[in-house]
């Protein structure tokens, strides 16, 4: 009974929301134009209902959250795991510990990973004791006697006991993931409060202010450029970048997420302040702008040492400062504003290369040749010598257009390709085939920014798909959230107003009404030239309310979709008590069948 009560308020609740966003619905009308009391509650309500329930989800799964670290090793080294009666999590810590302990071999790479979650904790110790290395005190000798420590079937073979996913280089531990992180959040934590920050509570932070900064920029473009865009359609689709570009740091919110939240954070407030530098500052701020590039340039370079392939983000400055120069006259004065303004590429730059160069010997290696993992990656070779078409083919369509077959096991949905898996990412190309939206992007010197965006996705994904072993399902959100800006770009381009141009029935493509050319930016009563000397009376177009419609609604699937690829990306991981928690909210929205 319970069950189909809970299934009818889910589906009425669900039914409500398709109800509110119809075509003919009011709450679509209310645009982005006059910003009220109203539009900040309804924004604040959206994020904070988005930030708390992802920083929830990451608390439920011991074995990602880093919680089990930290629990692990202090039971380990206390061998205090012997309380028979011990039941649900309590049981699997002890079963875990019990796993680690049982032998030398690494035939369970498992075995390791348990352990290797809190990594931007201890390196924080390191630094804070003037060390850059991780000393554990359990080096095994065969390690370092082996001719070729990074050859997996060796160590396997040997029975080596080492760190999983460490960098180990001339007798030492390293930390291969970025290090800026350590910095920002784990050692002032540290410093203030004399503990230490378990590692998914600064994906949380790093999360947080990165859907933060998606909104800001998605309303810094609304305000610019298409005040008309339906409010829904910011609200819904901001909520669906949000979400679906950082499933996996829900998921999987200790290190490896980690190191992707802060780099997402860091890239996303990056092109924020680009953006505005260039295209939300009048001309006669030229001080205001450079200031403004400046913390562009910060939170970019700040993002090399988080993940280097969510960095290449960075490319899109190339555009921004091609469009920038173009609007301001090129003087002696100005490049060395622009030096200035570059200035972090530089200094953060160079501390990152002295960094590598002290560990590795080499300033541009972050450790990843010399990585304890599936496979020897120090003997990958040149970047050229990897490349193939086949490859590239293979693994764009791996990150873009993959599809997965449902599978027999709860919860059934495997993640594919970004198209497949979240069709909310569709509605930019579909955008881009209305010729307004183009003559819109094109009149708001966006052209290269949008091609430089598509670009800098591309070699994203190149280097995902040459520099890795396996092509991973997190791999995708190296680049979903800089997709998800130019979506919401080209979608929102679709409402924009075109300065000076006057509209007239020889631009409108053949078969085309004037009423429906105006694709809703035109308000009721508003006039487009006929021909000389005749003006015609044009009502706002049917096909706008329809495309936000529809956008509000594939947004709604492709949250839903993701709540399920949470699951199944915890499902091996949940404790029992999570997992039949999990089925009883699923029997609900089908009424308990």
């Amino acid at each position: 009974m319970n069950s189909i009560i809970c299934g009818i308020v889910f589906w009425v609740v669900m039914l409500g929301v398709v109800w509110l966003v119809r075509p003919g619905s009011g709450f679509l009308r209310v645009t982005m134009e006059r910003w009220s009391v109203l539009h900040v509650m309804a924004t604040f309500l959206v994020l904070a209902a988005l930030i708390g329930s992802s920083s929830f989800l990451m608390t439920l799964c011991p074995m990602w959250n880093g919680e089990i670290t930290a629990k692990l090793m202090e039971e380990t080294e206390a061998r205090a795991v012997e309380n028979a009666s011990a039941t649900g999590e309590e049981e699997w810590m002890k079963n875990a510990a019990a796993a680690m302990s049982a032998a030398d071999s690494d035939t369970d790479p498992d075995r390791y990973a348990i352990k290797n979650k809190n990594q931007y904790e201890l390196m924080a110790d390191a630094l804070l004791k003037g060390q850059i290395y991780l000393e554990y005190g359990d080096m095994d000798r065969r390690l370092l006697q082996m001719p070729n420590p990074y050859d997996t079937q060796a160590r396997r073979a040997l029975g080596v006991r080492y760190h999983w996913d460490h960098a180990f280089y001339k007798g030492r531990y390293y930390m291969y993931f970025g290090v800026v992180p350590v910095f920002l959040l784990f050692i002032p934590f540290k410093l203030i409060t004399g503990a230490s920050l378990t590692t998914y509570h600064a994906t949380q932070v790093f999360v947080g202010m990165s859907m933060i900064g998606l909104f800001l920029f998605f309303r810094l473009l609304s305000k610019r450029f298409f005040p008309k865009l339906s409010f829904a359609v910011y609200l819904f689709l901001g909520a669906a970048v949000s979400v679906t570009s950082m499933v996996h740091c829900v998921a999987k919110p200790a290190m490896y997420m980690t190191a992707f939240a802060a780099a997402f954070c860091m890239e996303i407030w990056s092109v924020y302040f680009y953006v505005k530098a260039v295209w939300a500052t009048d001309n006669e701020h030229e001080n205001r702008a450079i200031f403004r590039a400046f913390l562009g340039a910060l939170f970019g370079a700040l993002a090399f040492g988080c993940r280097p392939s969510i960095a290449l983000g960075n490319l899109i400055v190339i555009p921004c400062l091609i469009v920038f120069l173009r609007e301001h006259k090129f003087t002696w004065k100005l490049f060395l504003k622009l030096v200035a303004a570059a200035s972090p590429y530089i200094i953060i730059g160079a501390l990152l290369m002295l960094y590598n160069y002290v560990r590795f010997e080499n300033p541009f290696e972050f450790g990843q040749s010399y990585q304890l993992t599936v496979a020897d990656q120090s003997a990958y070779g040149s970047l050229l010598s990897r490349l193939s078409v086949r490859g590239l083919l293979n693994g764009a369509t791996y990150f873009l257009t993959r599809s997965e077959d449902l599978i027999s096991d709860f919860p059934h949905i495997v993640e594919g390709g970004v198209f497949y898996t979240y069709p909310v990412f569709g509605v930019g190309l579909f955008a881009l085939t209305n010729k307004r939206t183009r003559s819109a992007i094109r009149a708001n010197k966006f052209v290269l920014f949008l091609l430089g965006g598509i670009v800098t996705i591309g070699v994203i994904i190149m280097m995902d798909i040459v520099w890795t072993p396996y092509l991973l399902e997190r791999y995708r959100e190296d680049m979903m959230w800089l997709l998800g800006m130019l979506v919401f770009l080209a979608v929102g381009m679709r409402y924009a107003k075109i300065s000076g141009e006057e509209l007239a029935v020889s631009e409108v493509e053949e078969g085309t009404s004037v009423a429906e050319f105006s694709v809703g930016e035109a308000e009721s009563g508003t006039v487009l030239a006929a021909e000389p000397g005749v003006k015609v009376a044009v009502e706002p177009c049917e096909e706008a309310k329809e495309f936000s419609s529809a956008v509000c609604l594939l947004s709604i699937f492709s949250m839903l979709v993701c709540a399920f690829v949470f699951v199944q990306l915890d499902m091996k991981h949940f404790l029992p008590e999570q997992i039949e928690l999990i089925k009883k909210i699923v029997g609900a929205m089908t009424f308990g069948l």
